[in-house]
């Protein structure tokens, strides 16, 4: 078979199926939720092409996937979303490049929005003062104390640790006595970390964590093995908690009607935001992602140095300047301020001058 022929036989291929072919391609090298995140942005890409009568994928131009650019601005979507979806049809159509189905060069016609850096980290990030006063508000209370939204925000402020690798605790990662928790990339039992072996590591949190966690273990947690017999952290029922409990967690324990009076006129006890099916409704509700967003900027403010707090959290120091050091300006520069302020202070030199 001649190469015109192979590559007209690439053409040919339908985009569904060249969708399937390149969710193979990838099934080596991402992990199930990276996967999951490629096929849900995918397939309404797929299915505007059906719409259109794009029958293959050697038929798609720059025009078509305009098109549906406009498409998705005219939905009145977020901007990270939208950069989200067409930097994925970047990343498929440049797959269907490199295997000649496509016009060379047709990848670059694809423009996700720019975003500014504190806007592509997010948007919402848990604020430390927000942060803080959610913390506070647990630690004191009673009937909340210990309880399974406590301690996944006490886990995860501390750490900066992605939902994935908090979901992926088991109870032996957890140590009391030292106040260290242990990333461990497992993908044969379900529990595969972003960046695989390379995100294991050791991290250290605070003793009134470790005491929210504790309590967690000894009241509330379900002593549950999961279907591969291990012993997760974040137990339920049915074993190893589901992603959907974790985000319902943050989503709960962010709510400021827990420790004010709602910013939006609510009162709690007739506030469906309050349920657990509708907490992410509440716009002051704060995701997973917003807190480990929100965590990574505030270590930078405690002043650990970028290289520590990427180890910490399993990111490139490169990342974590593009898109998480968004502290407020104005607090910062006070912060560096007072430092600067305090180590040029030339009173107690001039004094040991005198003394000279």
């Amino acid at each position: 078979m001649s190469s015109d022929d192979r590559r007209g036989d690439a053409r040919e291929l339908s985009v569904r199926n060249a969708l399937e072919r390149f969710m193979r391609k990838r099934q080596t090298d991402a992990t199930d939720r990276t996967l999951r995140s490629y096929r849900s942005r995918l397939t309404p890409f797929v299915e505007y092409c059906e719409d259109v009568g794009i029958e293959t994928v050697g038929e798609l131009r720059a025009y078509d996937i305009d098109e549906y650019d406009l498409q998705l601005r005219s939905r009145d979507l977020a901007a990270t979303t939208i950069k989200g979806h067409l930097s994925t049809i970047r990343v498929f159509v440049q797959y269907l490049e490199e295997i000649d189905a496509v016009e060379e060069g047709l990848s670059d016609a694809i423009s996700p929005p720019s975003l500014d850096a504190e806007t592509e980290s997010s948007d919402e990030r848990l604020a430390a003062t927000d942060a803080q006063r959610a913390l506070s508000f647990f630690r004191d209370s009673r009937e909340f104390f210990g309880v399974g939204m406590h301690a996944f925000l006490e886990l995860a402020w501390h750490t900066g640790a992605r939902m994935g690798s908090l979901r992926a605790l088991d109870l032996e990662d957890y140590d009391s006595d030292s106040g260290v928790v242990h990333f461990r990339h497992q993908p044969s039992t379900g529990t595969p970390l972003k960046n695989k072996a390379g995100g294991e590591r050791l991290v250290g949190i605070p003793a009134a964590a470790c005491e929210a966690i504790d309590t967690y273990i000894a009241r509330e947690r379900s002593d549950k093995r999961d279907e591969n017999g291990r012993q997760p952290l974040f137990a339920g029922r049915q074993g190893r908690q589901s992603f959907s409990t974790l985000r319902a967690w943050s989503y709960q324990a962010t709510q400021p009607c827990l420790w004010t009076e709602c910013p939006h006129g609510r009162r709690r006890p007739s506030c469906e935001w309050t349920e657990r099916s509708h907490a992410s409704k509440c716009p002051s509700s704060r995701s997973p992602h917003a807190i480990r967003t929100g965590s990574i900027t505030w270590q930078l403010n405690q002043g650990l140095d970028i290289e520590t707090v990427a180890t910490r959290v399993n990111a490139a120091p490169s990342t974590i300047r593009r898109y998480y050091d968004a502290a407020d300006q104005g607090e910062e520069f006070e912060e560096r301020r007072q430092n600067v302020a305090e180590t040029l202070d030339l009173s107690e030199t001039q004094e040991d001058d005198n003394d000279d």
